[in-house]
């Protein structure tokens, strides 16, 4: 079950983009950067093979400022009742 997701695409350039503006200035920084978007490569692939109960369990298991960009991304994509239904997060926004 392949979708393209937009927003959470999006979320992931840019935490690339915020790896390569730290390399070589803060390397930890950096390093935390890309761990943030492999996460986000990482719930893209458990969605598109349709392991929503997988997915669900890593998402809660990631870092907080992270996870909430992944559960708003995915609300944009997907819709707040989706992210509700199969994640369990409410979305305001």
């Amino acid at each position: 079950m392949y979708k393209f997701l937009e927003n959470l695409t999006k979320l992931e350039k840019t935490l690339w983009n915020s790896h390569v503006e730290f390399m070589g200035v803060d390397n930890g920084m950096a390093e935390m950067y890309a761990q943030d978007r492999n996460d986000v490569i990482e719930v893209k692939e458990r969605f598109n093979r349709g392991h929503m109960g997988s997915l669900k369990s890593f998402i809660d298991r990631m870092d907080t400022h992270p996870r909430e960009g992944v559960v708003v991304a995915l609300a944009a994509d997907l819709g707040k009742d989706w992210v509700l239904e199969n994640l369990g997060y409410e979305v305001y926004a």
